[in-house]
């Protein structure tokens, strides 16, 4: 039997962070270039930090050639500025489900890591809160690449270098909760399951064309992706 390769997504699959993260980056930039995007559920969802920074500095006309420097300045005190907001709000929470589907892959001695568009800093201060950050021994974040099609061959290479084995595309499975999670998985040609976490979604998260989609991952059977 070939091993398989579980790799999370972070926000609104293995936690939900509330709108902690997303207030903060509207007040970072309101403090910097004077006005909100108004950044909403459709502009974060399934992007990575990069892009959704990026989206937010063009909706409020910032030059072109100013984003990067603007990009900059907003991620260095957004790093700063998460940990002590964040830990210090009930909003997030974890998604039993998905630490349940977690556990299932580990018991069958399967291999896992971590697929998320936040960078690698928020990414543990997102998961240190639930101590979760540890339980993964690599991830690929936002830093490595802006696309998140480019995340599952990044993935790849990363599992060779830190836990020495090879994958196929076809036995890696993308866990995530949105179109754009889906998208990636089609476009490397693995597989992907993903969970509706909100109802009113499920036809689109379906005409994405994932492996599967369910209402829960405690639905999942872990025996069917071996």
């Amino acid at each position: 039997m070939r091993n398989k390769l579980f790799l999370f997504d972070i926000d609104g699959t293995l936690i939900s962070p509330g709108n902690v993260a997303r207030k903060l980056l509207d007040k970072i930039i309101v403090r910097n270039f004077g006005q909100s995007p108004n950044l909403t559920y459709d502009d974060v969802a399934g992007s990575t930090d990069p892009l959704i920074v990026e989206k937010a500095l063009v909706k409020i006309g910032i030059a072109d050639g100013e984003i990067s420097n603007g990009a900059k300045t907003i991620f260095d005190q957004y790093q700063k500025e998460l940990a002590p907001v964040y830990n210090n709000s009930d909003l997030p929470f974890v998604y039993d489900d998905c630490v349940h589907l977690l556990n299932r892959v580990k018991q069958a001695g399967l291999s896992y890591g971590l697929l998320s568009g936040n960078i690698k800093a928020t990414a543990k201060i997102k998961l240190d809160k639930f101590n979760l950050w540890n339980v993964f021994p690599f991830g690929v974040f936002g830093d490595d690449a802006a696309m998140r099609s480019d995340l599952p061959w990044l993935a790849r290479e990363k599992a060779w270098d830190v836990l020495e084995k090879s994958f196929r595309f076809e036995d890696i499975i993308i866990v995530g909760d949105t179109v754009q999670d889906a998208i990636a998985a089609n476009k490397n040609q693995t597989k992907s399951i993903i969970v509706c976490r909100k109802h009113q979604r499920r036809n689109e998260l379906e005409n994405s064309n994932p492996t599967i989609v369910v209402d829960d991952l405690n639905e999942v059977d872990v025996n069917s992706f071996i």
